[in-house]
């Protein structure tokens, strides 16, 4: 989809993704990295061995890249990336806003010599308003993104999602802008500043909630709040090995759900009989408080916690019940539909003497393939080739590495 494209993928961990995303469509994205390597090259380690060419992080979020090594805080280094930038359609960066500006290497100065360039930063809160020179973190954005709210246990303080969401729901959003930008320059032939707030991404996320929370601020976690009398009833269930997503709402669509899951706990002696003679046609969660939900908690959490997320599930989908497994790594690893599809593949890494499975699509497209073109660059890896597109001899590239430009 975007063959034919160039991007020079300044950013940091938080833009990890975005290049990923793009190289998978197709993009020649050059990954650049400060000489030494990224401080994201941080464990944990494939194999539990210290070595920055080794870090799981790195190895998983820069795959479909090229890598070149660059010290943009030294006038050389400075120079060399005015020379490359002409040569690439779009710079991706997530630095502070207004750190390219100070170096002289910004959009505005550089598209000058580039009137095509689309530039894009994804930061915490964005180019500007309140916020946008505040650092934060990923707990940072899940929290001022509203997902703590509703992430965790209602009677726990709110957590975060181990892996930090606030930079992946961020990823899709800017590569859809870039892309868009490289489309609207086939009939403009300007560039454009794609700004990306991680904060309005993540908040973005939650669907319907943030319209929601004048009319209910309270906290409902891990439960799903109902009607007027704001009744929380569970949503999120402990198995055997783990939790399901469950609900125990009414409505057209919901009650066939119930009375299709109350069958399976008869069918498994595990139905009460108070459920078994219940008038599901009257069931109307928006009416029904905290108290009300009790029993059916019990009765529903004690059948489900009899069984593991690949029994409920399986029996789920056999019986048409709207139950949902929650996910570990290890779950999605062995998904039968997701190994039916092909999902994964193998890159070997030879230099490290291993062979990693990676996703190898995050969507099938009927023309132009999406999929995941080739291994994470080593450090420096394509300093050769790339600096040699800008006459940049072995002679010079052996004295820049003296001076630690690369």
């Amino acid at each position: 989809m975007l063959e034919g494209f160039r991007v020079l993928d300044c950013s940091a961990e938080s833009g990890f993704l975005v290049g990923k995303i793009l190289g998978d469509m197709g993009a020649d994205v050059v990954k650049l990295e400060t000489p030494g390597g990224d401080s994201a090259r941080r464990g944990p380690y494939l194999g539990d061995i210290v070595d920055p060419e080794r870090s799981l992080l790195w190895l998983s979020l820069n795959t479909s890249k090229r890598g070149i090594t660059l010290d943009l805080e030294s006038e050389r280094g400075r120079d060399l990336f005015r020379r490359l930038v002409p040569r690439f359609d779009v710079v991706l960066e997530s630095a502070r806003p207004g750190t390219f500006d100070e170096r002289g290497l910004g959009f505005e100065s550089l598209r000058q010599a580039n009137s095509g360039l689309v530039w894009c930063a994804v930061t915490p809160f964005g180019q500007t308003g309140p916020y946008a020179s505040y650092r934060a973190s990923d707990i940072s954005i899940v929290a001022m993104g509203g997902n703590a709210h509703v992430t965790g246990w209602l009677d726990r303080a709110p957590i975060r999602c181990t892996m930090p969401t606030g930079h992946y729901h961020a990823a899709p959003e800017a590569a859809l802008g870039i892309t868009l930008a490289l489309y609207g320059r086939e009939d403009t032939g300007r560039g454009q500043f794609v700004d990306v707030s991680m904060q309005e991404s993540q908040l973005q996320a939650l669907l319907s909630g943030p319209s929601q929370f004048e009319a209910a601020p309270e906290r409902y976690a891990d439960r799903h709040r109902a009607g007027d009398r704001m009744g929380k009833s569970r949503e999120i269930w402990a198995v055997k090995d783990g939790y399901v997503s469950f609900g125990l709402r009414g409505g057209a669509s919901r009650i066939p759900n119930l009375e299709a899951t109350v069958q399976w706990m008869n069918e498994c002696g595990m139905a009460p009989e108070w459920l078994l003679d219940h008038d599901w046609a009257h069931y109307n969660h928006n009416t029904m408080s905290t108290l009300d939900f009790a029993p059916f908690e019990e009765a529903f959490g004690a059948f489900f916690a009899s069984k593991t997320m690949r029994e409920l599930f399986e029996g789920a989908v056999d019986r048409r019940v709207l139950l949902a497994p929650c996910n570990d790594a290890r779950e999605i690893s062995e998904h039968q539909q997701l190994r039916s599809r092909d999902l994964f593949v193998t890159l070997d890494y030879p230099e490290l003497g291993a062979s990693i499975e990676h996703p190898a699509f995050f969507a099938k497209a009927s023309r132009n393939g999406i999929r995941v073109r080739m291994r994470a660059p080593r450090i420096g890896e394509h300093n050769t080739e790339i600096y040699g597109e800008i006459e940049v001899g072995a002679d010079e590239l052996a004295e820049l590495r003296r001076e630690g430009v690369l």
